[in-house]
């Protein structure tokens, strides 16, 4: 391990290390990867025509590669597991074991479909691995860059923009499409659809909202003002409201945890970024109702309003009340819950948990959640430069209540990543007084 407590000597010998991890995983995370997946699941429908490269797309394979990846890398360098697991508070052995065992016993002895849930319980296992790898190359390298970690989001996002925006603008003709029909809600380059990459876009623009609000000083312009417009655009333009929603949570708790309102300049600042990005976002707007923020069909019912979760958390609820110390499986709310059409998962991680493993694993997984919030919270609010990545964090739990944030790999190589870098920062006293000062 690197301790960050070098000499200038040590520090200019070691720079090229210290920088040879974080920036090459958050480009990982923030960039290559929505790229890959955006050009090998060019989708202009709901699904692929080919049932084999549909089931990866769903359980988004290449960020699963690229979490194995990483894997092999903190092996290559040192890896202990041994070590990693006796250094754990008992209590989160505890959860592990509780998460482990539930996830397996579901999926073998209780799952109707064995292989499909096998295949997301070891998902879960790989996640796990993730996250001790994260820690572990955070350790060895250490995180001197962890500044950059931000701004490679913003490009990620710029890269992101111009590939949606080459793809709505250059379709095919509809009768080549599968199925006959292009869907514009699920064109977003390697997103399952429209509001998944709303939640993606929402979370950067958090981490760049608290970064204007609270981290810069007042100050003309710079390439974070620029980042936030893009992606609170973005967001407007995909009509995601739980990332809105989410958007304001982050802002409050940020709020309530600094015990501060922020400089009234920056207010400003920010109304007016947002105001220009909302009224270009609806210039730009698809003409299909799936990317409308309101649709009048919204208000016919609670159900409409909330996108027909009402029903699905109903129903979801019921079922899991049928096995309530297991669940019935990883994964099994695709096959044990239908409204009128499937879900890959109930749009809420509590209820996803407990379908899945039940209390036993349900307890666990939620129990290792709360312990990396309580372990991230007062360490990143108390450092200017960890605030933004804690913001990005906050936001996709957040929405894991309305949506599959904690089903899917992208969000959680996100959450796992933020969270492991903003965990050994916070332990190896990362300080970078110039970030405030920084355009």
């Amino acid at each position: 391990m690197v301790s960050m407590n070098l000499t200038e000597q040590d520090a200019s010998s070691t720079k090229g290390m210290l920088q040879g991890y974080v920036v090459p995983v958050a480009i990982l995370v923030a960039i290559l990867m929505p790229i890959v997946s955006g050009v090998v699941y060019p989708t202009y429908m709901h699904r692929m025509p080919v049932l084999s490269l549909e089931f990866s797309r769903l359980i988004e394979a290449p960020f699963l590669l690229a979490e194995l990846g990483v894997v092999i890398w903190a092996y290559r360098v040192g890896l202990d597991r041994g070590k990693i697991w006796q250094a754990l508070p008992r209590d989160v052995q505890w959860a592990t074991g509780a998460l482990i065992a539930g996830l397996t016993i579901s999926s073998i002895f209780i799952s109707r479909s064995t292989s499909a849930s096998m295949t997301h319980s070891l998902m879960y296992v790989l996640h796990l691995f993730f996250a001790m790898s994260v820690y572990s190359l955070a350790r060895h390298y250490g995180v001197d860059s962890i500044r950059k970690v931000l701004p490679v989001f913003g490009i990620g996002l710029v890269t992101l923009a111009i590939f949606t925006a080459v793809r709505f603008s250059f379709p095919p003709p509809a009768e080549k499409v599968f199925g006959g029909v292009i869907e514009w809600e699920s064109a977003l380059p390697g997103f399952i659809n429209v509001r998944h990459f709303g939640a993606w876009t929402g979370a950067i623009a958090a981490g760049f909202a608290i970064k204007i609000l609270f981290v810069d000083e007042a100050r003309k312009l710079g390439w974070s003002h620029f980042f936030y417009c893009l992606a609170a655009g973005m967001t407007v333009w995909s009509g995601t409201r739980a990332a809105l929603l989410g958007m304001v949570v982050v802002l409050l708790v940020t709020i309530i945890s600094l015990r501060r309102f922020p400089d009234i300049r920056n207010i400003g600042i920010a109304f007016l970024l947002t105001a220009f990005a909302m009224g270009v976002a609806f210039l730009l707007l698809p003409p299909d109702p799936a990317f409308y923020l309101f649709n009048l069909n919204d208000t016919a019912s609670a159900n409409s309003l909330t996108s027909g979760r009402l029903k699905l958390w109903e129903q979801t609820y019921d079922r899991w009340l049928a096995s309530p110390l297991f669940g019935w499986g990883s994964g099994s709310t695709f096959w044990e819950v239908d409204i009128g059409w499937s879900h890959t998962q109930p749009h809420n991680v509590v209820l996803q948990y407990l379908i899945s493993w039940g209390i036993l694993g349900a307890a666990g997984g939620l129990w290792l959640v709360g312990r990396m919030i309580k372990a991230v919270h007062r360490p990143a609010i108390a450092e200017p430069v960890l605030l933004p990545l804690l913001a990005i964090m906050y936001c996709l739990l957040f929405q894991s209540l309305l949506e599959g944030m904690l089903h899917y790999p992208r969000y959680i190589m996100a959450i796992i990543m933020l969270g492991g870098l903003i965990l050994v920062a916070s332990r190896e006293n990362v300080k970078d007084e110039a970030w405030g000062r920084r355009a």
